[in-house]
């Protein structure tokens, strides 16, 4: 199961021999290639799909998510030469991009050390097609119009079923812990709380976790909800000094 989250640029360019750009071509791989507008017209076919193969490796993706085809049909049906889809254009223009990093940026970096690290689709896209981060996700479908919290815990749950242990998505500790800070700041202090407990369901012995259950908890107004959550912090880290201060501004002993 793979799960879209939305759609940027794989880098894929036209590989169809035929002229008349609504037809297929007659077979795959093609003998020649038409339309190249990033790749020099002197590369190898071989070359060039072994290009496209790493891009789809990249973003996660086949290749009809840049070409004009179907999922399960051979190649040879594939109008690879057409610039219809958005995906293609946009590929072209994070080609050139990354182009200019390795080529002009990273060439500028004072004492570069060896072997020297170039930016590659990977390097952003992790394997998937659009590259934000997990928190940044999580808050946009949470703020969304039709989605909320119940639509953001949804998504963090199916994606982690899918990606955890890859690249793709950070799934540890702090990613939960900024999307319930965002909740807070949106002053939805309940779906903070939310947040926060599920958090603490994957990492136990967090010391962040209650001291920030805490926080959201006193924000709504929930002193005893709060105090419990102080005396949980110190429980993990008897040394936390916010907890031991919010507690002490409670009138509120540490056990």
């Amino acid at each position: 199961m793979r799960l879209s989250v939305a759609t940027l640029a794989l880098a894929c360019v036209s590989i169809s021999g035929l002229p008349a750009p609504a037809r297929a071509q007659a077979h795959f791989p093609p003998d020649s290639l038409v339309n190249l507008k990033y790749f020099p017209k002197t590369i190898a076919v071989r070359d060039l799909i072994d290009s496209m193969r790493t891009f789809t490796f990249a973003l996660g993706v086949r290749c009809q998510f840049c070409h004009v085809g179907r999922e399960g049909m051979p190649l040879d049906s594939f109008n690879f030469r057409s610039d219809s889809l958005r995906t293609k254009r946009a590929a072209r223009v994070m080609l050139d991009m990354v182009r200019h990093i390795n080529d002009e940026h990273l060439a500028d970096v004072p004492d570069r050390p060896r072997p020297r690290v170039v930016v590659t689709c990977v390097t952003c896209h992790r394997g998937v097609n659009r590259p934000v981060d997990l928190a940044t996700l999580l808050l946009g479908a949470a703020r969304a119009a039709g989605g909320g919290l119940d639509s953001a815990l949804r998504a963090y749950r199916g994606l982690r079923e899918v990606y955890y242990g890859r690249a793709a998505y950070d799934f540890g500790e702090p990613t939960l812990n900024l999307v319930a800070e965002g909740l807070a700041a949106d002053r939805r202090f309940d779906d903070a709380v939310a947040v926060l407990r599920l958090n603490a369901q994957y990492f136990p012995a967090s010391p962040q976790i209650p001291t920030r259950l805490g926080e959201a908890l006193l924000a709504k107004g929930d002193t005893a909800g709060a105090v419990a959550a102080y005396r949980q912090a110190l429980q993990v880290n008897p040394q936390n000094p916010l907890a031991r201060r919010r507690l002490g501004q409670l009138g509120a002993a540490p056990n």
